[in-house]
């Protein structure tokens, strides 16, 4: 077959250099191999869990929680001083509500000569705790006091003419003299609460009395008329 000259000119383009198909082969088998490499590399670094929670941003590995603060002594302190005012207000309100009559109570229907028997309750310090005040005198009975402040100036202070209010046990309240020179209650009497029941001689009625009682306590101006009257032949109940 006859070749032409241009034929005879023209390079060969498909078989290259010896030396550089050699190049081309081992620059392959290099990349190759660093492909292959990196892939166990890739697999042995552990997967992240799925459902792993992201650390909040600010926070650092490991930190723990703050605790709760911790209540100061002094909270404390202050509770118990508001505990004790509360319960010393409830024990006082006690104490001075025992003595009113029941609500909506219908009072004893007594007239000038009734005797009617009674049992009072008292504490042996009522003597001097117990006191009213009017400028009204009834029978010759009188309170210790003129006015809240200025004492009766017209007589003795003679115990059987000198009236103090008084509380029966079913919570009835008057004025009466006379009970603390009956000789039961002369002697020792009871450290707790008592009853002495007694007859009560009605003598008339006193308007609208103040009263107290204790004598450290204010004066309660009463807006009802108060029953005065003597009280005799008291005993005392299960002393």
């Amino acid at each position: 077959m006859a070749t032409s000259s241009e034929d005879k000119d023209r390079p060969d383009t498909d078989d290259a250099p010896s030396g550089e198909a050699d190049a081309q082969d081992t620059s392959r088998e290099d990349g190759e191999g660093r492909a292959d490499a990196a892939a166990p590399a890739r697999a042995s670094r552990p997967a992240k869990p799925a459902g792993a929670a992201r650390r909040p941003a600010g926070k650092k590995p490991g930190a723990r929680p703050r605790a709760a603060a911790q209540p100061q002594g002094g909270s404390l302190g202050k509770s118990m001083i508001l505990f004790l005012i509360i319960i010393g207000g409830l024990a006082a309100a006690f104490a001075y509500f025992g003595r009113e009559p029941a609500p909506g109570a219908a009072g004893p229907k007594w007239k000038p000569g009734d005797k009617a028997q009674v049992e009072v309750t008292l504490v042996s310090s009522d003597i001097k705790d117990l006191a009213c005040w009017s400028a009204e005198e009834i029978s010759g009975r009188h309170c210790a006091f003129e006015s809240p402040t200025k004492g009766w100036s017209k007589g003795d202070a003679d115990d059987k003419k000198l009236l103090r209010p008084y509380t029966t046990t079913d919570r009835v309240q008057f004025l009466a003299s006379g009970l603390w020179s009956e000789p039961a209650l002369t002697g020792k009497l009871p450290s707790a609460r008592f009853a002495v029941k007694c007859t009560y001689t009605v003598e008339g009625k006193m308007k609208k009395p103040g009263v107290r009682w204790s004598s450290e306590g204010a004066w309660l101006d009463r807006t009802d008329d108060w029953y005065t009257g003597l009280l005799s032949e008291c005993k005392l109940i299960n002393p």
